[in-house]
């Protein structure tokens, strides 16, 4: 059946090739680009994130250009705001796979905003929708994938800058490299690798309130996530509960649990053994919960979205890994940790080692304030 269904693709593709035609591309001026549209609709919050730094760069790069970002709904709200963009086209699949004269529309409403630059990055696997809205888009500098660790992309010749992104020499080059190779014809400014989300001031504040209106005014507030999407990835909800329930009894620390939709059953499990109170939050808006979590001293999280999210507003955080690699993967950042279990194994983590790191990035995060708080009296 896989082999009908990859045949059918290629003589597809390969009719679709004799009514496309991208003149090839060498070079793109600095001052010939006005405006900008970043493809990056793959649903993962994690794989968005790690983009952060391409489209900090480009800002930093054509700091006068009109730059924007095409997502899908589920990841559309989690960079509005952000300092690097100006506008966020949201592209629902769902909606146009059932109507083929709606995906006819949309492309032609992109054409018309006259892009004159268009890239799709690719990371951990390419994408026929994105290649094709890149070439919809209309852009005069189309650049994308034209083969992804070995693998060719059957559509690369929707691209006039098509790049070969082959990482199997350097598997540990980190996730946000990544997405800034598919630039490399580009010469970008050097910026931070480092997550950013942009919440407003207004969030941050109504972040604090969620959490003053539960903990009692207690000074140490402590983030933890303990589901994941990838049952592989995730820590011993027991485990969580026995941190969190050190942390509360130890430093008096108010103790925040968040989860989505795929964790209801670790947070059941760690709920149900932790007779502190807490502020748990389960499926609510992303940028709720990312305003509550730059409101904590320290997030404790599995990999997955949420440790993304916990690194771009700001907050330390410890990320434990089993599965997948860390030196890609963990937030980039010096107040950042991860710890990554024997055998690939996230449940060869101990607690104990938990609580080692813990303790230790709280006590840095107290060294940090006191310094802080130093310079502004001086």
């Amino acid at each position: 059946m896989k082999f009908l269904e990859k045949s059918f693709k290629r003589l597809l593709f390969g009719f679709f090739r004799l009514f496309v035609h991208a003149r090839t591309v060498t070079t793109v001026p600095r001052n010939s680009v006005h405006n900008v549209l970043v493809i990056r609709q793959h649903n993962q919050l994690g794989d968005m994130l790690c983009a952060v730094p391409l489209l900090r760069a480009l800002r930093a790069t054509y700091p006068d250009a009109h730059i924007a970002l095409l997502a899908r709904p589920l990841n559309s709200e989690i960079l509005r705001g952000a300092p690097f963009l100006d506008e966020i086209i949201v592209y629902d699949k769902k909606k146009f796979v059932r109507s083929p004269f709606t995906v006819w529309r949309f492309g032609r409403a992109l054409k018309r905003r006259r892009f004159d630059l268009a890239m799709t990055p690719s990371t951990v696997s390419m994408s026929v929708t994105s290649d094709v809205l890149t070439w919809f888009s209309g852009a005069k500098r189309r650049i994308g994938p034209a083969a992804l660790n070995g693998k060719k992309n059957l559509t690369a010749y929707f691209y006039n800058v098509a790049v070969n992104l082959d990482w199997r020499r350097d598997p540990t080059r980190h996730q946000t490299q990544r997405n800034l190779d598919i630039a490399s014809i580009l010469v970008l400014d050097p910026v931070s690798p480092e997550l950013e989300i942009g919440l407003s001031d207004e969030e941050i504040r109504q972040g604090r309130e969620r959490i003053t209106a539960k903990s009692g005014g207690r000074d140490i507030v402590i983030g933890f996530h303990p589901g994941a999407a990838k049952i592989p990835n995730r820590w011993d909800a027991l485990r969580f509960a026995e941190i969190a329930n050190r942390c509360a009894e130890i430093y008096g620390a108010f103790i925040v649990i968040t989860a989505g939709p795929d964790d209801d059953e670790p947070l059941h499990e760690m709920t149900l053994n932790m007779p502190n109170a807490c502020l748990v939050m389960h499926n609510e808006p992303i940028r709720e919960v990312a305003a509550v979590i730059s409101n904590c001293d320290l997030y404790v999280t599995n990999d997955t979205g949420m440790m993304h999210v916990s690194a771009g507003v700001g907050t330390p955080t410890l990320s434990l890994f089993g599965p997948t690699d860390p030196l890609q993967w963990a937030p980039p950042g010096d107040q950042h940790r991860f710890i990554l279990g024997q055998g690939n194994s996230v449940e060869a983590i101990s607690a104990d080692k938990v609580w080692h790191v813990l303790t230790e990035m709280l006590r840095r995060q107290h060294v940090r304030m006191k310094e802080s708080v130093a310079e502004e009296k001086e």
